[in-house]
């Protein structure tokens, strides 16, 4: 499924666009403001520990300035440090973009590309390049995102910690020294292994070994699976020796969503599903409004065949014409690859969203809109070590570089690929976020092209 780092219009049309944006601009800013002060009445102690929430901005001159603010291109005012945006700057972007898709393409076609870019938090470009089944992609495009969905998983068990959720096996408190014992039971595969933690899992240091990259030999890649018979297969392996060195591993987050589902946060009678964890505490209260899960949107995106060709999945009227279909996957005409269904998925790459939906989602994380700042700064922080300048956080990538660091993650699962970042200036004041989606299977080069969008945005 996942490797490691691996993973233009007429004035009508332009209108359109003009006012799809602003409605979405609108309702977003609504769905947050009123998912805030839900969360002031819902969550009191978790909030009595979080950083002071900042009231979202309002929007000066009506949303149908920020609409061409964003869709136009026009510049927008830069606050005092931070780097200002200009029309020339967005053409270049495009021009980036446009040799990147030449440079990929496979002689047939190239590969199409949703993007979002916001600069300390405001958006400044959001648009899609290409087409999938005849419709032209847009930032509301949606794709399975694949390995970004591990910063969701990762911040809904820290949150969980913060909530001070108990363990429905051994009733103890969840921590990020929890034994998996002390919540799987007593099986003989996790008491062989209690150096075994929910923060090993979170930093992938366990040593775990990828089971998509082996598959138990019971189970067939191209076939649905069942989280149970995972779960099983995982326990009934040999214990592996035990390490603190980092080894990337789905298997990892896997688990972080089996915990999920075994634990009970106070004031609750039984677990939550982690799904609905997600969309309740981070989906909606950031307006990710959009945003979903593999296999819930509809029945028919993995069809039996694997020669078969599948097609974009409108997700509602409403948001159709916004553009907010699923994106057809694009296998290069190579026969469908495996691990196409859910719950090999899960927990570790099983989200699908847009790129102003992930915006939205780097905002409402820089701001503490959603977790406060120290649970975010959690994620950050450098707790193994990748290589001399990059470590792994929890469900992020950190890179130090010497005027900024950067946050980042890539994904990739059959035919899609991701990358976003959050690029923090040393200055201590400015941040700038990138996000790249693409229906294209295994395309490589996200991470250099969003580096050279960093470089102009910068310039």
């Amino acid at each position: 499924m996942e490797a490691e780092s691996l993973c233009r219009s007429h004035s009508t049309r332009m209108g359109r666009e003009i006012q799809d944006l602003a409605s979405f601009m609108s309702k977003r800013f609504e769905l947050l403001r009123r998912s805030l002060a839900a969360t002031l009445l819902a969550h009191r102690a978790p909030l009595e520990r979080a950083e002071p929430h900042e009231e979202p901005r309002k929007l000066r001159g009506g949303t149908t300035r920020v609409a061409l603010a964003a869709v136009l291109l026009f510049a927008f005012p830069a606050a005092a440090g931070a780097q200002s945006w200009s029309a020339d700057k967005a053409q270049q972007i495009d021009q980036l973009v446009d040799r990147f898709r030449s440079l990929k393409s496979d002689g047939a076609t190239a590969p199409t590309l949703s993007i979002a870019i916001g600069i300390d938090g405001r958006l400044a470009m959001a648009k899609g390049y290409g087409a999938s089944d005849g419709r032209p992609v847009t930032g509301h495009t949606l794709y399975e995102v694949g390995s970004l969905t591990k910063q969701f998983t990762a911040a809904a068990i820290l949150e969980m910690i913060r909530d001070g959720a108990t363990s429905v096996q051994s009733h103890k408190k969840l921590t990020l020294n929890t034994p998996l014992a002390d919540i799987f039971g007593k099986n003989s595969y996790w008491t062989a292994q209690p150096w075994l933690t929910v923060g090993r899992l979170l930093t992938m240091t366990s040593n775990l070994p990828n089971f998509t990259r082996r598959p138990p030999t019971d189970t067939n890649p191209w076939e649905p699976v069942s989280a149970e018979h995972l779960f099983r297969d995982i326990e009934s392996s040999t214990p592996p020796d035990s390490s603190n060195e980092f080894d990337y591993s789905n298997t990892n987050y896997f688990l972080l969503a089996e915990i999920m589902e075994r634990v009970v946060i106070p004031g609750e009678r039984a677990p939550e599903s982690y799904h609905d964890f997600l969309r309740k505490r981070l989906f909606e209260p950031a307006g990710m409004l959009n945003s979903s899960f593999i296999g819930e949107l509809h029945d028919d995106l993995d069809p039996p065949d694997p020669y078969a060709k599948p097609q974009s999945q409108p997700i509602s009227t409403a948001s159709v014409a916004q553009g907010a279909v699923l994106a057809s996957p694009d296998y290069r005409m190579r026969r469908r690859p495996p691990f196409t269904n859910p719950d090999w998925l899960k927990g570790s790459g099983d989200v699908v969203s847009s790129a102003l939906d992930l915006f939205a989602w780097h905002k409402a994380l820089m701001d503490a809109a959603v977790i406060p700042s120290d649970v975010r700064d959690q994620m950050f922080s450098d707790k193994a070590r990748v290589g001399p300048l990059i470590y792994y956080g929890m469900g992020w990538f950190c890179e130090h570089k010497d005027d900024r660091d950067v946050y980042s993650h890539s994904g990739a699962v059959p035919g899609f690929t991701s990358y976003n970042a959050i690029i923090r200036l040393r200055n201590g004041a400015d941040w700038i976020s990138i996000t790249l989606l693409s229906n294209c299977d295994q395309l490589d080069g996200l991470d250099a092209l969003a580096d050279s969008i960093t470089e102009t945005v910068l310039q």
